[in-house]
């Protein structure tokens, strides 16, 4: 299966969490594509629209490759065995960390109360484009349990079986339509796989605000 695009996959997703979801007062997507595949399913469930800040780790040498994430408390995660087979030392790991931190730091301030945390604890779907190691939903799902979200339902068009098999441990609920031994990479589950902006991850949270159900003081 391919979708269209994000907002084709979210509504695929939507379609699918009808009547598994209902007590979720809120979808918590991961930035920046989780957040337009996001919309259509916060607006199926009627719940707002928020993001969860987690990040892939990667090193320069292998830029696509998740060796680990980082989540918004600065909670780092990591496949030790991909650090070793990227041949990385204590430093490399702590200067890619840094960096990143550094660049989520500045998101964080950006968007306001439009975060998860605000609406924690409680039930809470999460929501990414695809999941190719999964590291990144793994840190989200961790990062939202430890201020009390459960049930958690994590949502995905496309996934590898191994992120899968991991993510169905860690959440309550696991949604996915596609999950593919073969996983390449999320883009090739796409037709139109562009980049989003944060100006564009922004004017979705200010709708999902003026439908009466997102977060607000969300800025650009």
């Amino acid at each position: 299966m391919r979708f269209r695009d994000r907002a084709h996959a979210g509504r695929e997703l939507a379609r699918r969490l009808a009547g598994t979801s209902a007590g979720a007062g809120v979808v918590g997507a991961i930035p920046r594509g989780g957040v337009v595949v996001g919309r259509p399913v916060a607006e199926a469930l009627g719940a707002a629209l928020v993001v969860v800040n987690a990040h892939k780790l990667t090193a320069p040498i292998a830029p696509e490759f998740a060796f680990g994430a980082l989540d918004e408390d600065g909670e780092i995660l990591l496949d030790r065995t991909a650090v070793q087979d990227l041949g990385l030392d204590a430093a490399d790991v702590a200067d890619v960390r840094r960096l990143t931190w550094e660049a989520m730091r500045a998101r964080l301030e950006r968007q306001g109360s439009a975060r998860l945390i605000r609406w924690l604890p409680g039930e809470v779907v999460l929501v990414d484009d695809g999941l190719a190691t999964g590291l990144t939903m793994l840190a989200a799902v961790r990062y939202a349990r430890r201020h009390g979200a459960g049930p958690i339902t994590v949502a995905a068009p496309c996934a590898s079986r191994q992120a899968a098999d991991a993510l169905r441990l860690e959440a309550e609920r696991f949604v996915c339509p596609v999950v593919d031994p073969g996983f390449a990479a999320v883009g090739c589950y796409y037709e139109d796989f562009a980049q989003v902006s944060d100006a564009e991850v922004a004017g979705l949270l200010r709708a999902a605000r003026g439908r009466g159900s997102g977060a607000e003081d969300v800025t650009g």
